[in-house]
């Protein structure tokens, strides 16, 4: 947490907004602003919007974030040309209002360079990244991201399968998945990790 001192945090909203600023802007978030990044920036304000919009958790999952009686941090370290935050986001922020005992605050990964090092995926800068900490005690309870994990093997087999695809086809064929999946595959995550972390 001593990294994170002097950063700045975005609440959900703010996030949001930003994305829609870059967007409207012919803009976007992080180091790299390329044609490709500022034109996903522009789909993923819509993403992030219609997934708002729609996304109802399960009750299970609802169920349990209610009872929970430990203050919980949620720190997420995202772009906004990032498609998998655009897609996991919006869910995460609608679970996290669940109980005002979760706070949920937004990083940007460019701009936290060493805090991202330090919660890599197989060595990669890979985002979004969701790390939970004890709000009281500051000491990290655990992590998830970048993927669900069901996307995640998704991935893995169909690049495997596919060893020349374009950037491009993946992907379209990523957020198809996503779009069939209608957010089941976080919130399985999210359920087996929550239980872990109010229990730790």
């Amino acid at each position: 947490m001593d990294a994170m001192i002097k950063t700045k945090f975005y609440s959900y909203a703010e996030y949001a907004a930003l994305v829609s600023d870059c967007a409207a802007n012919g803009s976007t978030t992080g180091l790299e602003k390329s044609a490709k990044q500022i034109e996903a920036t522009k789909l993923n304000a819509h993403r992030m919007l219609r997934i708002s919009k729609t996304f109802v958790p399960e009750k299970k999952l609802s169920d349990l974030i209610r009872s929970v009686n430990k203050k919980l941090e949620w720190v997420v370290i995202s772009e906004a040309w990032c498609g998998d935050s655009a897609q996991n986001l919006p869910i995460i922020a609608a679970l996290a209002q669940l109980n005002s005992d979760i706070t949920l605050r937004i990083m940007l990964r460019d701009e936290n360079n060493e805090f991202m090092l330090a919660h890599t995926t197989s060595g990669s800068r890979s985002i979004p990244k969701l790390i939970c900490y004890d709000a009281l005690t500051n000491v990290e309870l655990g992590e998830w991201g970048p993927r669900p994990k069901e996307i995640g093997a998704r991935v893995q087999s169909f690049k495997k399968e596919n060893p020349n695809v374009s950037h491009d086809d993946f992907v379209k064929e990523l957020h198809l998945w996503y779009s069939r999946d209608k957010g089941l595959s976080i919130q399985s995550d999210m359920f087996a990790l929550i239980s872990q972390w109010v229990s730790a």
